[in-house]
């Protein structure tokens, strides 16, 4: 019984053993050269150092700011002699006729639609600088109104803004008529020229002034109201030249020439606080003072169109030296 039991149980070893062996085959992950199956090695690689370069240190240079008073003074420096004023009507024709250039008609739309010089085109005075894309710098450029003060005004506005190829030309439509040149009353389309390429800041000085012009222009037009303004504690301001002054002025005066205005002397000599009266020796010239005054800040005057010739041709008080 005991050999019987002995042989039973070495069946049952032999036969677990085939049956392990033969599980043991399935496993494809079992290197069939090794015993124990070893855990497989990862290896991570390090991510290649990458070096970044430092950021570029970016210098930025400020514009210049824009020196207004320098503009200025460069324009009144350059003013030539004839203070750009083409001359009488004959001048002017010939002129014109050589030149091929531009006549702008700086009067009102409606005394341009009235009547104006045949080919003109119409840009009033007060909206010069709001167009300046229609003013061209590479030919000649003309400038007149009804009787000469706004073309004094005009033409220097101009040449403030940057133009050297404006004139004005004085004698105006009134000059024109009364020489019996012919006239017309179609208008003239302006032509577009582009951006003259000025500088911004200047052009928007010159039409800050001259877009506020007053009514009437800030003309005293007698020798009689002058003297109610002094009278009432207005000075006059006098651009005429140093010689000019010494040979006889109004009393109390104060002497500030055409093409140094703007120096800082001069500018301080001009009041703030009180009414001033620009005038000159016939008024052209008062004309032309006029946007160089404006742009520099000053609100608080008029013109004397009539000027010295017409104070001394009235019997009114002079002093000399």
């Amino acid at each position: 019984m005991n050999m019987l039991r002995r042989m039973s149980l070495i069946a049952l070893v032999l036969a677990f053993g085939l049956i392990a062996a033969a599980c043991g085959g399935d496993d494809d992950t079992t290197d069939a050269t090794q015993g124990d199956a070893q855990p497989l090695e990862t290896t991570t690689e390090a991510p290649a150092e990458t070096t970044e370069a430092p950021a570029e240190e970016t210098t930025t240079t400020a514009a210049p700011e824009f020196d207004l008073v320098a503009a200025v003074q460069e324009y009144e420096s350059t003013i030539p002699d004839g203070w750009m004023n083409v001359g009488d009507v004959t001048s002017f024709k010939d002129a014109l006729a050589a030149s091929g250039g531009l006549v702008i008609d700086v009067r009102q739309p409606n005394e341009y639609e009235e009547g104006h010089i045949p080919g003109a085109i119409n840009i009033p005075l007060r909206e010069l600088a709001a167009n300046v894309d229609k003013i061209p710098t590479d030919k000649a450029v003309y400038v007149y109104c009804q009787s000469g003060f706004r073309a004094g005004v005009a033409v220097s506005a101009i040449r403030l803004m940057g133009y050297d190829n404006a004139l004005a030309y004085k004698d105006s439509y009134l000059g024109w008529t009364e020489a019996g040149e012919e006239v017309s009353t179609d208008p003239v389309e302006a032509e577009v020229f582009g951006d003259p390429g000025f500088a911004p800041e200047l052009v928007a000085a010159v039409d800050d002034y001259l877009s506020t012009l007053p009514d009437g222009w800030g003309i005293i037009r007698s020798v009689e109201d002058v003297q109610g303004a002094l009278d009432a504690g207005s000075v006059i301001l006098d651009v005429r030249s140093d010689g000019e002054f010494e040979e006889g002025h109004i009393e109390g005066a104060i002497l500030t020439p055409l093409r140094t205005i703007s120096t800082a002397e001069n500018t301080a000599k001009i009041p703030t606080d009180t009414q001033f009266i620009i005038h000159c020796k016939s008024g052209w010239r008062a004309t032309i003072a006029m946007p160089v005054i404006g742009v520099l800040g000053f609100d608080n005057w008029k013109v004397f169109p009539g000027g010295w010739n017409a104070w001394v041709d009235a019997g009114a008080p002079v002093v000399t030296g």
